[in-house]
């Protein structure tokens, strides 16, 4: 949430300061059972939306010069494996 919080102002979009507190306040009530829509796509071998997600906030992050280490690495560890369950699941690769 940090990352994100910092590349919206690097790009000039002002968050509320309180943005990331009440958000990872929110996500640490969630039941540590739940799965996200992008967890249960993978698992099923379907497209998810990382690529728009995380993805993205690697891209702009690129082009902006500001650091998002978290993003990065979900993105490049969870791709792999998407494509290879997508595969697996004979599912077509885009």
């Amino acid at each position: 949430m940090q990352e994100i919080f910092d590349l919206a102002a690097s790009v000039g979009i002002s968050l509320d300061e309180s943005i990331v507190e009440r958000t990872m306040t929110y996500v640490d009530k969630l039941p540590a059972e739940g799965t996200t829509s992008l967890q249960r796509d993978i698992v099923a071998g379907r497209p998810s939306e990382l690529d728009a997600w995380s993805g993205a906030v690697v891209r702009l992050a690129a082009r902006t010069g500001v650091e998002v280490p978290v993003h990065t690495f979900i993105h490049d560890t969870l791709l792999p494996l998407e494509l290879k369950s997508r595969s697996a699941l004979g599912h077509k690769i885009h």
